[in-house]
């Protein structure tokens, strides 16, 4: 055996218990949680000293629970539709033009998730200040807008790198319209991107806060905000029981989307970001 096999053994051996640490130390909070839901006590408890399912029932009592959903669905529904919408042109733009200065394009549009969070919501709470429509659903809806549209952005770039673009040429030559080869072709072609697109936008608007504690005052209310509040006030498992069972819809629908249209592939799979190379493939 060559020294180089015994020194690569080991540390083949050495990467995989890191990996396992990592995995479990991400995967604690999630079971922490979980196991806490269960427990019989009126204070958070781990591990509990008895079980029972009385804080599951107990959900509703978060004040506005019921109106803090539809607010977040609405939401998050309205900027996952239109931040997939505007990054279908994006898409188009970086990947089947010659635009110059796509890379300066791609990190611009993607920018918001590398900005931090609390710094992006003070300046969107200002500048709605300055035009005069803070505090107000549309307000809201535009800084989630701004937060999510990268998602879409980026598996809509992939799905254009991974496609053929000879399909698009092959109908333009056969005498389609390039309204009717985009609709035809081009876009069943952006399919999986399209959707997982907007599975993420959707699950990002919906779950996020930081944003959110700056646009939201009096009746307007987004469920994040209120299982906060519920929390600063309480320390029962009632907030534990609710992760529990939102960590369970959204783990399920990422591996139905996964195994459906491969979203995780998607999101890795352009090479360089939004302004990268268009692949061989």
């Amino acid at each position: 055996m060559r020294r180089s096999e015994l020194v690569a053994h080991p540390l083949e051996r050495l990467i995989a218990i890191a990996g396992w640490g990592a995995m479990l130390f991400l995967l604690f909070p999630v079971v922490f949680t979980t196991v806490v839901s269960f427990g019989a006590g009126e204070l958070i408890e781990f591990p509990p000293a008895g079980w029972s399912l009385r804080w599951y029932a107990h959900i509703g009592e978060i004040h506005r629970v019921g109106a803090a959903v539809l607010y977040s669905l609405l939401i998050a529904t309205c900027a996952g539709v239109l931040a997939t919408l505007l990054a279908i042109g994006v898409a188009l733009c970086l990947v089947r033009l010659p635009v110059p200065g796509k890379a300066v394009i791609g990190a611009l549009v993607t920018s918001p998730v590398a900005v931090p969070i609390v710094a992006l919501g003070i300046a969107l709470i200002q500048f709605f200040i300055w035009l005069g429509i803070s505090f107000t659903w549309y307000s809201l809806l535009i800084g989630h807008l701004v937060l999510v549209i990268a998602y879409p952005v980026r598996t809509l770039v992939a799905s254009l790198s991974l496609s053929n673009p000879a399909l698009e040429e092959a109908a333009a030559s056969l005498g389609a319209r390039p309204l009717t080869a985009f609709f035809t072709i081009t876009l069943p072609q952006m399919k999986p991107g399209l959707i997982s697109g907007f599975l993420f936008a959707f699950l990002i608007s919906f779950d996020n806060y930081p944003i959110s504690i700056f646009l939201v005052r009096g009746a307007l209310t987004v469920l994040p905000i209120e299982v906060f509040n519920y929390i600063s006030q309480n320390f029962d498992p009632t907030p534990a029981a609710f992760s529990t069972i939102y960590t369970l819809l959204l783990a399920l629908i990422i591996v139905w989307a996964e195994r459906r249209w491969s979203i995780i592939s998607l999101s890795v799979a352009s090479e360089g970001g939004p302004g990268g190379k268009r692949s061989d493939r």
